[in-house]
């Protein structure tokens, strides 16, 4: 996950104006403090067996509505 910039930017401001609904929604989804602890939780089930890492990323996507497209 990319580092946040400061919201209150004007940078920021012009890059929100170039993004559809599903970037809108991550690009605050991924400001919530929870999130980013329950997405690193599941990244870091990555290294583990594959059905864990199918467990994570289903627990992540059932808990804030989120998809993986191209992920199986």
């Amino acid at each position: 996950m990319e580092p946040l910039e400061d919201w209150r930017s004007p940078k920021f401001e012009e890059e929100l104006g170039r993004l559809d609904r599903g970037g809108i929604s991550f690009e605050f989804l991924r400001r919530n403090e929870q999130y980013r602890h329950h997405y690193k939780s599941a990244a870091d089930e990555s290294s583990a067996d594959q059905p864990a890492v199918i467990a994570a990323r289903e627990g992540l996507a059932r808990r804030w509505g989120v998809l993986f497209p191209g992920r199986s």
